[in-house]
């Protein structure tokens, strides 16, 4: 929040009686709004510390005028209004970016592919003061307006998908704003991930900023090390591994090596490597061999192994592996030696249920790195 509207709010504060950040806090717990804030954030609100979100400004201007309502000095119609506080948020944050340290010309060289945003959903929904809010916010960050509308689309039962695809198509830094502003404004929560092309847990996190990821790993494929460098610079870290499944489960194989190319380039050599277990542990079973056959052919056999190590590591997926691999020997006895000395006896005994006795000896045999007692 600009030092302009952090005075505004002291000066309503002021008029209403001067409530203790205390009974602020109070006050928005119980007036039900989305996330609370704790009381050391108030106080960095309101002394201008710290930037505000646009639902942190509405929640503390209700909660301001809720106390002045029970103290018997209750503000105007005019100096609570949401419309009006909204225009001033717009105005102030017209020219601000939540992320220090981004270049302008690390942004022309990701430019937007974002048309505009179809707005006839809060239209027909009656929903205008959203409408207006996206319209005054122009040229302003989407991420000063984004948890504010994402937020009312909740409570009011509309699906984001469309709204997260539509600033997934913003270039790699402001994605990275809006992911930091929504985790500030959405709590975690546990997710079911119904992307037919995903198999596999990601971390309990806000759902709604898992759609966001989602949609923006579709996107922002060559962009990999941009975004998974930026998460981090703006402390935003565990979203990583998050970001990189997605990545790993929804691309094809080509773009998988560019992406494992360009982190390389970027010195990410750990983040290369977990995308390509990512793709072995994470991706649809049986999408997994088309990007093993891909990389055996194109790229480094040590690159391949860590997707089959990734494979090796669950029973179903290694077992599908197996039978992909029936007639290109190579490839099958790569992916035996992928095999983790834990995981040699659970595999051994599936492929002899299945039938391959041959290879569930050659599996049950230890290997030169494990004692044969």
């Amino acid at each position: 929040m600009t030092n302009g509207l952090a005075k505004q709010l002291r000066d309503l504060r002021l008029r209403v009686g001067n409530p203790s950040v205390r009974e602020l806090e109070r006050l928005m717990h119980g007036a039900g709004r989305h996330r609370p804030m704790a009381r050391s954030t108030i106080q960095d609100k309101l002394s201008g510390k710290s930037a505000a979100s646009l639902h942190q400004l509405l929640s503390l201007v209700a909660a301001i005028a809720e106390f002045g309502r029970r103290h018997g000095t209750p503000l105007s119609t005019q100096e609570v209004d949401e419309n009006s506080w909204r225009a001033k948020f717009v105005a102030a944050n017209a020219k601000h970016s939540p992320i220090s340290g981004i270049s302008p010309v690390a942004e022309i060289k990701h430019a937007s592919i974002r048309k505009p945003l179809n707005l006839l959903p809060f239209q027909r929904a009656g929903m205008f003061d959203l409408v207006d809010l996206i319209e005054q916010s122009e040229g302003a960050p989407v991420s000063t307006w984004l948890p504010h509308v994402t937020g009312e689309m909740t409570k009011a039962r509309i699906p984001c998908d469309s709204l997260m695809e539509w600033v997934a198509e913003g270039t790699p830094h402001e994605v990275i704003q809006c992911i930091i502003a929504l985790d500030e404004a959405f709590p975690v929560e546990d997710t079911n991930n119904e992307d037919p092309w995903f198999n596999g847990n990601t971390a309990k996190k806000s759902a709604i900023v898992e759609m966001l990821l989602r949609y923006a790993a579709r996107v922002h494929g060559s962009s990999t090390p941009v975004i998974t460098a930026g998460l981090r610079r703006a402390d935003a870290g565990e979203y990583v591994e998050t970001f990189l499944t997605l990545i790993a489960c929804w691309h094809l194989p080509p773009s998988l090596q560019g992406a494992v190319l360009d982190l390389n380039l970027a010195q990410l050599a750990e983040d290369a490597k977990n995308l390509l277990h990512h793709v072995g542990a994470r991706r649809r079973s049986d999408r997994i061999m088309e990007v093993v056959r891909h990389f055996d052919e194109f790229g480094t056999s040590a690159e391949r192994d860590i997707i089959l190590a990734g494979m090796a590591s669950d029973k179903e997926r290694f077992m599908v592996g197996m039978k992909q691999t029936v007639l290109e020997p190579e490839l099958q006895d790569a992916l035996l030696a992928s095999v983790q000395p834990h995981m040699r006896q659970i595999l051994s005994e599936a492929l002899n249920v299945a039938g391959m006795e041959e290879q569930g000896t050659q599996l049950a045999v230890p290997g030169d790195d494990e004692l044969p007692f």
